[in-house]
């Protein structure tokens, strides 16, 4: 066969490959994308089963611990309006609407009652959402339920996708007077990416 004819068959044949090429690169996109959904729905039957759990939970909680399911609901109100911040006016404005559930003791001391004079939320456009939370209670008596709170948030910068932080605290929680008497920030929880834990 001449250089000619090489050449030629070389060309007719590009097309076929890159046609080939093109057919495997697709079948491989496709068992990607099957494998991505089958996970995906897997995860979803995973997380519908943890929510049923975690309702009947709940359920048993109030009826046996009404003190630690009261100190619940109390710091799930607390959190929504600690952590839920679109802009600098309502960051400057949170410690006044979170008042009403804690003691002036904890608008004393607790950080998340402390003014931003740098007005960091104007500086770094960052929007912060309360995601959910989950308390710990470490001791449940009529007059006092304390514990540790995991207080997960998202958050994100402009059109950037979500981040989440958890912050964690120590708190204790007055059933007569219906009030957090503690909320002590004491740092940030990390999870590996691999945890199956939550």
């Amino acid at each position: 066969m001449s250089n000619v004819n090489k050449k030629i068959a070389l060309l007719w044949a590009m097309p076929a490959l890159m046609v080939i090429a093109g057919l495997g690169f697709w079948l491989a996109t496709q068992v990607t994308v099957k494998t991505h959904q089958s996970s995906s729905n897997e995860l979803a039957v995973q997380q519908s089963k943890l929510i049923n759990k975690k309702s009947k939970v709940g359920t048993v909680l109030d009826s046996k611990q009404p003190n630690v399911s009261a100190a619940s609901n109390l710091l799930d109100k607390l959190f929504t309006l600690d952590w839920t911040i679109a802009s600098q006016k309502e960051f400057d404005v949170k410690a006044k609407q979170m008042t009403p559930y804690v003691t002036q003791d904890v608008v004393k001391n607790s950080l998340d009652f402390k003014a931003d004079p740098d007005k960091m939320i104007t500086q770094t456009g960052v929007v912060m959402t309360y995601d959910h939370m989950d308390f710990l209670p470490t001791s449940a008596r009529a007059t006092e339920v304390k514990g540790k709170v995991i207080v997960f948030v998202k958050s994100h910068l402009k059109d950037s996708a979500d981040a989440t932080t958890r912050f964690v605290y120590n708190v204790s929680y007055n059933p007569k007077t219906n009030l957090v008497t503690q909320l002590d920030r004491i740092g940030t929880y990390q999870l590996q990416s691999d945890s199956s834990v939550l």
